[in-house]
């Protein structure tokens, strides 16, 4: 498994998020806009499957080796990849077995 192939467990939940401006003035009247030109945010917080500890390893070194850099990911049920990163660029380990492990960590959709 690399960051690329990522197939995030069952359980993996997607957020989505619309930025907007908004200014209140005196007489009550209220003006909403959205804010940039990709206002919507994506996140991703992604558990692996079960892995071996092999695995695990070598998938953090991925982590470890792409750093704050952005990469290509295919989100579920989408045709097309897009770019994404680790934000926060942290994760966790969840042992299984003493021979199995999960990795977690958030991904966002990345505009570059």
């Amino acid at each position: 498994m690399s960051l690329d192939t990522l197939v995030p467990v069952v359980a993996a939940r997607r957020s989505v998020s619309f930025r907007t401006l908004q200014q209140q003035y005196g007489d009550g009247y209220v003006a909403r806009r959205q804010d940039g030109l990709n206002p919507v945010s994506i996140a991703w917080e992604i558990t692996t499957p079960p892995l071996s500890i092999e695995n695990c390893q070598s998938l953090e070194q991925e982590l470890i080796d792409n750093g704050t850099a952005p990469f290509t990911w295919t989100e579920p049920n989408a045709t097309d990849a897009e770019t994404w990163i680790l934000d926060p660029v942290e994760w966790q380990w969840t042992y299984q077995t003493a021979f199995l492990a999960q990795l977690s960590f958030t991904v966002k959709r990345w505009y570059s």
